[in-house]
């Protein structure tokens, strides 16, 4: 309903007048000067001279709750052209309280502007947070280092509104910011010491609260360092004792290892005793074969076989002689049972 009614404001809406910073002596007022914004996002960028708090005020007039999708890729080009060096952009972001319908827009804008600006080299999509913000000081550092003052100032806004979108949705701590920019921004270290040294004893009251503001930052700093010096004790004694726990382990190991293997060169010394005894006894086995079967070829041939013979002859002859073979025969038993005995 709410970017219906913004489409259809076709008059352009009238901003409350501004006043001259000074009033005149003689009680005269300068002639102020009136301009029109239309309520939307594109109509703050198209005109110069509208400021974030008045373009506020419009958004909240005509209840605004987000920016048309015709709105948002309109102003693209605007930015690019309206915006080179953040300035505009960077008044929206840097406000205490930002409307719903900029807050919705702004941080996906304030990305594709600075990926289009430093191309590769930013990445909003990196789960690392301190990889985003160097590859912001990376990409900015020659801008910041610019002996050009316009050219210095807008890198500092593309850097501010890079910085503010890691700390609003990224999370990224305000130490971790200030100790990520300090050899950008104070390359030769003495110089952040001396401003901080010169905004303490003569500077402005805004310039001694930040100064100690940042004296603050810098004990929160030495704090989460000590913490994660205490977590890294932590992890690094328990390491230990399971470093401990691992080589007792070890060692164990190594004297288990150590036993087996002995008793396995013992195993393998009777083995090869055995193996040695066993093909000692298959050579005597086998002489001791030899040695029989030729006895019993003694046996056999030349002394019962010649017995048998008698007796097969003494059955044949005519007449027979049964009694001569019965005495052969027997004599072949009795040669039988001495080569038993």
């Amino acid at each position: 309903m709410t970017e219906e009614k913004t489409e259809q404001t076709s008059l352009p809406v009238h901003l409350a007048r501004r006043e001259p910073k000074n009033g005149r002596s003689d009680g005269e007022r300068e002639v102020s000067i009136d301009f029109e914004i239309r309520p939307t996002i594109s109509g703050f960028f198209e005109e110069p001279r509208a400021t974030a708090t008045a373009f506020f005020k419009i958004l909240h007039a005509h209840e605004v709750k987000r920016f048309s999708m015709a709105d948002r890729a309109g102003v693209e080009d605007l930015i690019e052209k309206m915006d080179v060096d953040g300035e505009r952009l960077w008044s929206l972001m840097s406000q205490a309280y930002v409307p719903e319908p900029v807050d919705a827009w702004i941080w996906e804008a304030a990305q594709r502007r600075l990926t289009t600006m430093l191309g590769e080299l930013f990445d909003p999509q990196e789960f690392d947070k301190q990889v985003i913000l160097k590859s912001l000081a990376q990409g900015l550092s020659d801008g910041l280092a610019s002996e050009n003052k316009e050219t210095r100032k807008g890198a500092l806004n593309w850097l501010r509104i890079g910085l503010c979108w890691l700390s609003e949705k990224r999370s990224l701590q305000a130490w971790q910011i200030a100790e990520g920019l300090l050899p950008i921004l104070f390359p030769d270290g003495k110089s952040a010491s001396r401003l901080a040294t010169r905004a303490i004893q003569k500077g402005k009251i805004t310039e001694f609260r930040v100064a100690i503001a940042m004296a603050g930052l810098a004990h929160d700093m030495v704090k989460v360092t000590e913490e994660e010096r205490g977590r890294e004790r932590a992890i690094s004694a328990s390491l230990r004792d399971r470093l401990a726990d691992t080589r007792s382990s070890l060692d164990r190991l190594q004297a288990e290892l150590a036993r087996v293997q002995n008793e396995l060169e013992q195993q393998n010394a009777k083995l090869a005793e055995v193996e040695a005894t066993l093909a000692a006894e298959r050579q005597h086995w086998g002489h001791d074969l030899s040695e029989t079967r030729a006895e019993q070829r003694v046996l056999l041939g030349e002394r019962i076989e010649p017995l048998l013979q008698d007796a097969v002859d003494a059955l044949e002859i005519e007449p027979s002689a049964p009694s001569l073979a019965l005495k052969r025969i027997k004599a072949v038993l009795s040669t039988i049972e001495e080569a038993k005995a």
